[in-house]
């Protein structure tokens, strides 16, 4: 009995890492938070952003990604310039904004408001497009997962 107690145990160290979470990515309002973003610049006397469509490919990556392995983490899906090369995305700034357990993406964004680092981010003053998502997992400990991307594309630094 000893021995089977034993090699149970010793099987179950061995079997690695836990299953990833169920997720799923979930709708966002692209106009909403391109809006926040628009008027936080604009507050500290930037230009505006725009809606990327590789940039949101990317995001809701990254947004899955955390959610399916419950990570807050710029790494969970690759570095950020290796995840927007791989859609095309040539960028000659890029910037990464991440949080979990926000209720909304406006509780997302005021989080980032407030965080040194992500209002760093926010004021980049290359930055013009983003992309941005949210992902679900429901038995994670932090729930929702978001992620924003700022960048600009290297053709449009160059004319700057």
């Amino acid at each position: 009995m000893r021995l089977a107690l034993l090699l149970t145990l010793f099987l179950a160290a061995c079997a690695g890492p836990a299953d990833m979470f169920e997720a799923r990515n979930v709708p966002v309002d692209q106009a909403a938070m391109r809006a926040m973003v628009s008027d936080y610049r604009a507050r500290h006397g930037l230009g505006p952003v725009t809606i990327s469509a590789k940039l949101t490919e990317a995001a809701e990556r990254q947004a899955l990604a955390m959610a399916r392995e419950n990570d807050i983490s710029h790494t969970v899906a690759g570095p950020l310039p290796k995840r927007v090369e791989a859609l095309g995305y040539d960028w000659g700034a890029i910037a990464e904004n991440l949080g979990g357990g926000y209720r909304s993406q406006a509780a997302a964004f005021q989080g980032w408001v407030d965080s040194p680092g992500h209002e760093k981010n926010l004021r980049n003053r290359y930055a013009t497009e983003i992309g941005f998502a949210a992902a679900v997992a429901p038995s994670a400990r932090k729930g929702f997962f978001y992620a924003l991307i700022l960048g600009v594309e290297r053709s449009a630094v160059a004319q700057r």
